[in-house]
C-alpha cells in the first residue's frame, strides 16, 4: 500500500463532489482523504499515481503529482481547534449560466454594402 498525495484546485462543493467520484471509481483505492484547506488530495491504496492524475486531468481539473511513498503514521490531533471554513456550493468555474433568448417580430434585414 502507498500514499499519494495530488495538488488539485477545490474551490467548491461540486469541485470537491465531481473529484471523490472520479478517484473512488478507480480499482486498489482503499481510502480518500480531500484537505480543501490544502487544495490536496491524499490516496492510498495500490492504484498508479501516473493513472490517477490522467483520471483527474480527463475530468477537467489540473492534478500534479506531490508525493509518492509508503503512508505516514497518523499524527496525534491538536485538541479544540477551530472547524475549518465550509466550502461555497459552487465557484466561478462549475456555475451554469442561464442565458436568455430574445425573439423579436421585426424583420431586419442585412446589407453587405
Amino acid at each position: 500500500m502507498m500514499r499519494i498525495e495530488l495538488k488539485v484546485c477545490i474551490n467548491c462543493q461540486k469541485c470537491k463532489r465531481d473529484l471523490l467520484q472520479v478517484v473512488t471509481k478507480l480499482t486498489g483505492i482503499d481510502q480518500v482523504v480531500v484537505h480543501t484547506d490544502k487544495g490536496t488530495i491524499s490516496v492510498f491504496g495500490t492504484v498508479d499515481p501516473a493513472c490517477l492524475a490522467n483520471k483527474i486531468r480527463k475530468s477537467g481539473k489540473v492534478a500534479d503529482i506531490i508525493s509518492v511513498g509508503p503512508p505516514k503514521p497518523p499524527e496525534p490531533k491538536p485538541a479544540a481547534t477551530d472547524p475549518p471554513k465550509p466550502l461555497p456550493p459552487y465557484c466561478n468555474n462549475c456555475q451554469i449560466i442561464a442565458g436568455a433568448a430574445i425573439f423579436s417580430t421585426e424583420i431586419i434585414h442585412c446589407s453587405i454594402l
